[in-house]
């Protein structure tokens, strides 16, 4: 469905509101120099004590055309609160 690569190790949201994760923790068993979560064309993402492994400076987020995104109690990401991203990376 989506080819043989997806763009991120973790999570990859399109064109969806309102996502909300929360405890969640993700890791990999080989290094992945993908971001952890992919986001695009998103309004209303909040994550709470998500943890996240990934390489050495490999962005946690990559963001496109999101709006309404916060971050809290994440590792490692700074607590964070963003109106609008139209290409950020955290």
């Amino acid at each position: 469905m989506f080819g043989p690569v997806l763009p991120s190790h973790g999570f990859f949201i399109r064109h969806a509101k309102n996502i909300h994760l929360s405890n969640v923790e993700v890791t990999y068993l080989e290094e992945d120099v993908r971001p952890v979560m992919v986001l695009q064309n998103v309004t209303g993402a909040d994550f709470f004590r998500v943890k996240a492994q990934h390489a050495a400076n490999v962005p946690t987020f990559t963001m496109k055309q999101v709006q309404d995104f916060s971050v809290a109690q994440s590792r490692p990401i700074p607590d964070t609160v963003l109106d609008r991203a139209d290409d950020k990376k955290l």
